[in-house]
Protein backbone atom coordinates (compact mmCIF):
# COMPACT_ATOMS: atom_id res chain seq x y z
CA UNK A 1 0.00 0.00 0.00
CA UNK A 2 1.50 3.27 -0.98
CA UNK A 3 0.66 7.06 -0.22
CA UNK A 4 -0.83 8.86 -3.12
CA UNK A 5 0.62 12.84 -3.07
CA UNK A 6 -1.92 15.02 -4.29
CA UNK A 7 0.01 16.16 -7.02
CA UNK A 8 0.89 12.04 -8.36
CA UNK A 9 -3.52 10.74 -7.69
CA UNK A 10 -3.60 9.06 -10.95
CA UNK A 11 -6.67 10.94 -13.41
CA UNK A 12 -8.73 9.39 -16.33
CA UNK A 13 -7.37 10.49 -19.53
CA UNK A 14 -11.07 11.61 -19.84
CA UNK A 15 -11.19 14.42 -17.50
CA UNK A 16 -12.79 17.65 -18.48
CA UNK A 17 -11.52 20.69 -18.18
CA UNK A 18 -13.98 24.27 -18.27
CA UNK A 19 -12.05 27.68 -18.64
CA UNK A 20 -13.54 31.05 -18.85
CA UNK A 21 -12.90 34.87 -18.29
CA UNK A 22 -15.30 36.80 -16.49
CA UNK A 23 -16.11 40.02 -18.26
CA UNK A 24 -18.18 43.32 -17.66
CA UNK A 25 -20.69 44.48 -21.03
CA UNK A 26 -22.30 48.16 -21.27
CA UNK A 27 -24.24 47.51 -23.93
CA UNK A 28 -25.47 51.06 -25.61
CA UNK A 29 -28.61 51.63 -27.72
CA UNK A 30 -26.90 52.50 -30.83
CA UNK A 31 -25.28 49.11 -31.10
CA UNK A 32 -21.88 49.60 -29.50
CA UNK A 33 -21.22 47.92 -26.47
CA UNK A 34 -18.11 48.27 -24.00
CA UNK A 35 -15.91 45.22 -22.66
CA UNK A 36 -13.59 44.84 -19.52
CA UNK A 37 -12.37 41.89 -17.57
CA UNK A 38 -13.97 41.59 -14.37
CA UNK A 39 -11.02 42.28 -12.01
CA UNK A 40 -7.56 40.87 -11.76
CA UNK A 41 -8.32 37.70 -11.79
CA UNK A 42 -10.66 37.38 -13.77
CA UNK A 43 -9.74 33.74 -15.23
CA UNK A 44 -12.34 31.43 -14.05
CA UNK A 45 -11.08 27.06 -14.35
CA UNK A 46 -12.93 24.40 -13.35
CA UNK A 47 -11.51 20.26 -13.46
CA UNK A 48 -13.86 17.73 -13.44
CA UNK A 49 -11.74 14.62 -12.09
CA UNK A 50 -11.77 11.26 -11.65
CA UNK A 51 -9.59 8.47 -11.29
CA UNK A 52 -9.05 5.00 -12.65
CA UNK A 53 -9.88 2.45 -10.72
CA UNK A 54 -8.00 2.13 -7.74
CA UNK A 55 -7.34 0.32 -4.40
CA UNK A 56 -9.22 0.98 -1.01
CA UNK A 57 -6.42 1.89 0.22
CA UNK A 58 -5.50 4.19 -2.50
CA UNK A 59 -8.65 5.58 -2.13
CA UNK A 60 -8.38 6.71 1.53
CA UNK A 61 -5.22 7.99 1.21
CA UNK A 62 -6.52 10.44 -0.97
CA UNK A 63 -9.82 11.26 0.96
CA UNK A 64 -7.35 11.63 4.09
CA UNK A 65 -5.57 14.37 2.31
CA UNK A 66 -9.23 15.97 1.40
CA UNK A 67 -10.24 15.77 4.76
CA UNK A 68 -7.12 17.16 5.99
CA UNK A 69 -7.27 20.22 3.82
CA UNK A 70 -10.60 21.44 5.57
CA UNK A 71 -12.02 23.96 2.57
CA UNK A 72 -7.91 24.98 2.04
CA UNK A 73 -6.71 25.77 -0.89
CA UNK A 74 -4.81 23.10 -2.58
CA UNK A 75 -1.34 23.53 -4.70
CA UNK A 76 -1.91 21.85 -7.83
CA UNK A 77 -0.96 21.52 -11.19
CA UNK A 78 -2.90 20.75 -13.88
CA UNK A 79 -2.56 17.71 -16.42
CA UNK A 80 -1.42 19.48 -19.70
CA UNK A 81 0.79 21.97 -17.86
CA UNK A 82 3.34 22.17 -19.94
CA UNK A 83 2.60 23.61 -23.75
CA UNK A 84 3.87 24.05 -27.35
CA UNK A 85 3.14 26.36 -29.74
CA UNK A 86 5.00 28.74 -32.38
CA UNK A 87 4.04 32.94 -32.03
CA UNK A 88 6.06 35.77 -33.66
CA UNK A 89 7.48 38.66 -32.15
CA UNK A 90 6.24 41.89 -32.81
CA UNK A 91 7.57 45.23 -31.67
CA UNK A 92 10.55 43.75 -29.91
CA UNK A 93 7.70 41.88 -27.76
CA UNK A 94 5.71 38.44 -26.89
CA UNK A 95 2.73 38.41 -25.40
CA UNK A 96 2.53 33.97 -24.34
CA UNK A 97 -0.66 34.35 -23.15
CA UNK A 98 0.24 32.14 -20.39
CA UNK A 99 0.73 33.53 -16.81
CA UNK A 100 2.84 31.73 -14.05
CA UNK A 101 5.51 29.98 -15.50
CA UNK A 102 7.66 27.78 -14.07
CA UNK A 103 9.93 26.81 -17.31
CA UNK A 104 10.16 28.22 -20.94
CA UNK A 105 12.09 27.50 -23.63
CA UNK A 106 12.48 29.13 -27.12
CA UNK A 107 13.82 26.29 -29.31
CA UNK A 108 16.99 27.85 -31.18
CA UNK A 109 17.33 31.14 -28.31
CA UNK A 110 18.61 31.76 -25.47
CA UNK A 111 17.87 34.32 -22.31
CA UNK A 112 18.96 36.76 -21.58
CA UNK A 113 21.60 36.81 -24.86
CA UNK A 114 18.54 37.38 -27.61
CA UNK A 115 15.58 38.08 -25.08
CA UNK A 116 14.28 38.51 -21.62
CA UNK A 117 10.95 36.87 -20.14
CA UNK A 118 9.16 37.47 -17.01
CA UNK A 119 7.52 34.71 -16.56
CA UNK A 120 5.18 35.89 -13.86
CA UNK A 121 3.50 38.36 -16.82
CA UNK A 122 4.20 35.48 -19.87
CA UNK A 123 5.73 38.34 -21.77
CA UNK A 124 8.99 38.21 -23.57
CA UNK A 125 10.95 41.41 -24.35
CA UNK A 126 13.66 41.10 -27.87
CA UNK A 127 17.40 41.83 -27.08
CA UNK A 128 18.97 45.06 -28.60
CA UNK A 129 21.10 44.45 -31.30
CA UNK A 130 21.83 41.86 -33.27
CA UNK A 131 21.56 39.26 -30.86
CA UNK A 132 18.04 40.16 -30.71
CA UNK A 133 14.60 38.35 -32.35
CA UNK A 134 13.73 39.92 -35.24
CA UNK A 135 10.12 40.98 -35.63
CA UNK A 136 7.67 38.44 -37.48
CA UNK A 137 10.39 35.71 -36.97
CA UNK A 138 7.68 33.01 -35.63
CA UNK A 139 9.23 30.91 -32.28
CA UNK A 140 9.09 27.64 -31.68
CA UNK A 141 8.01 28.14 -27.68
CA UNK A 142 7.89 24.95 -24.78
CA UNK A 143 6.31 26.28 -21.29
CA UNK A 144 5.13 24.54 -17.88
CA UNK A 145 2.95 26.34 -16.45
CA UNK A 146 3.20 26.71 -12.37
CA UNK A 147 0.93 24.68 -9.62
CA UNK A 148 -2.12 26.74 -8.86
CA UNK A 149 -4.63 27.09 -6.15
CA UNK A 150 -7.60 24.95 -6.25
CA UNK A 151 -10.74 24.07 -4.14
CA UNK A 152 -12.83 21.19 -4.03
CA UNK A 153 -16.19 22.11 -5.31
CA UNK A 154 -18.95 20.40 -4.21
CA UNK A 155 -16.42 17.59 -2.34
CA UNK A 156 -16.22 14.05 -3.79
CA UNK A 157 -18.14 10.69 -4.31
CA UNK A 158 -16.38 7.31 -4.05
CA UNK A 159 -18.02 5.28 -6.55
CA UNK A 160 -17.43 1.65 -5.94
CA UNK A 161 -16.34 -1.14 -8.64
CA UNK A 162 -16.01 -4.08 -6.60
CA UNK A 163 -14.67 -5.19 -3.10
CA UNK A 164 -11.35 -4.12 -3.62
CA UNK A 165 -11.58 -1.57 -6.04
CA UNK A 166 -13.31 2.01 -6.22
CA UNK A 167 -13.09 5.18 -8.09
CA UNK A 168 -13.25 8.70 -6.56
CA UNK A 169 -14.85 11.77 -8.70
CA UNK A 170 -14.22 15.23 -7.80
CA UNK A 171 -14.51 18.55 -8.86
CA UNK A 172 -11.80 21.25 -8.25
CA UNK A 173 -12.09 25.17 -9.12
CA UNK A 174 -8.93 27.87 -9.19
CA UNK A 175 -8.99 30.32 -6.73
CA UNK A 176 -6.58 32.99 -5.86
CA UNK A 177 -5.42 33.22 -2.21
Amino acid sequence: MAYIQFNDIPLDPSLTQERSQRVQRAQFGDGYSQVLTDGLNAEQETWQCQTPPLTYPEINSIESFFLEQKGQAISWIPPFSTKTFSKPFASGKLNLGYTNLSALTLTGFTRPANYTANLVTGVLTSATGASGISNGTAIPISLTLAAKNFLLSDGWTINTLSSAYARLSFSLTRVYV
